[in-house]
């Protein structure tokens, strides 16, 4: 179980669920669109990561956030660029007394792309080793990837160089709807909807098969689970999406879906792709209103809303799947935004409590 943790989510370092997780990524350490690493009071935390190694919990360093993706192409023209960057970001390893590093680069995205991040890793992967044969280290530092669900960016990724360098890929098996799509689908199903056009492809098990098919051995691939939902102005489910209205999408935490939830907005399930949607109820117009007259003074108000997020249901089903599948784990973006008002994290426990029972 791989929490993220967010240094911009809120959630206290003393309440991380420390029990509920078997590694936590410290998010992020950025690079500027230069290429230069930008170190904050928070990142590196030394004091994050001995509390987790008081839990045993290693805690890796997450690269990756704001202009990082501009930095790291920036770095990929020049000749030593990556790898005077793994050596840099090494060094922050090093100071914070991390585990090791965890690299989101999103996305590769052509051949150029394609070998600076099989370069980086391949670079981070030696930086690493010699780091640890220096200190005399028992164990070796951990190197991790985040890697899209389908072909559209997952083409760009050198499988065979890069699984010789990782310890495991963070599959992101979520954000396959949204303000770019065509339609409002779910964005992080368990399986494919029969309703949806686009169902061969959008689905945590299609992803997870996707990077088997390039050749990632199943137990250094780890599913990503979205604590996090994708709101679309739409009637419901499936429905079309126009793109004009792309700053009407939101991307609600779970504890504020639940919120929703309690407040009445219906929610409905989809058996078929294992996944909840939340429908935002529509204020009733009188009888003597016109069709073509806006409910309410707030014209926001009366626009259809769908939220596609996952709930207890659809993680308990995620993670008995995952482990029968025989699957290196489940990874969460992110987990302060499954902090609910009672102190738990429910989708946290959620999936422990079904990655045990597969066990039992």
């Amino acid at each position: 179980m791989v929490g993220y943790y967010a240094t911009f989510g809120g959630l206290p370092v003393e309440e991380i669920p420390w029990k509920q997780l078997t590694h936590l990524c410290h998010a992020f350490l950025r690079l500027d669109a230069t290429g230069k690493l930008v170190t904050t009071d928070a990142v590196p935390n030394a004091s994050l990561t001995a509390d987790g190694r008081a839990a045993g919990v290693p805690v890796l360093l997450t690269l990756g956030g704001g202009e990082t993706v501009r930095g790291l192409e920036k770095l990929a023209a020049q000749p030593k660029g990556l790898e005077e960057l793994a050596e840099q970001v090494v060094e922050v390893v090093l100071t914070g007394k991390y585990a090791g590093v965890d690299v989101d680069w999103e996305f590769p995205r052509n051949k150029e792309t394609r070998n600076a991040h099989a370069r980086l890793l391949i670079a981070l992967r030696e930086q690493l080793n010699a780091a640890a044969k220096r200190e005399q280290r028992a164990d070796r530092y951990l190197l991790t990837a985040a890697v899209a669900p389908a072909e559209d960016f997952g083409q760009w990724i050198n499988t065979e160089s890069v699984i010789r360098s990782v310890d495991w890929l963070q599959v992101m098996a979520y954000d396959m709807s949204g303000p770019w799509s065509q339609v409002a689908a779910h964005h992080a199903p368990l399986f494919p909807s029969p309703d949806d056009p686009e169902r061969s492809w959008r689905s945590a098990s299609a992803a997870m098969r996707y990077w088997e098919t390039r050749g990632v051995p199943k137990q250094k691939l780890v599913m990503g689970v979205p604590m996090f939902g994708r709101a679309m102005p739409a009637a419901t489910l499936h429905a079309p999406l126009d793109e004009s209205q792309a700053d009407k999408h939101g991307a609600p935490s779970f504890a504020q879906v639940s919120e929703l939830a309690g407040k009445g907005w219906p929610a409905a399930w989809d058996n078929a792709a294992r996944a909840p949607w939340l429908a935002k109820p529509l204020p009733e117009r009188t009888p003597d209103q016109s069709p073509l007259t806006p409910v309410g003074e707030d014209q926001p108000d009366s626009m259809p809303l769908v939220i596609s997020y996952d709930d207890l249901n659809s993680v308990d089903a995620k993670a008995k799947w995952a482990r029968e599948q025989a699957y290196g784990g489940l990874s969460f973006w992110a987990i302060h935004q499954d902090r609910m008002p009672d102190g738990r994290h429910w989708l946290l426990e959620a999936a422990n409590r079904a990655w045990s029972a597969v066990g039992e």
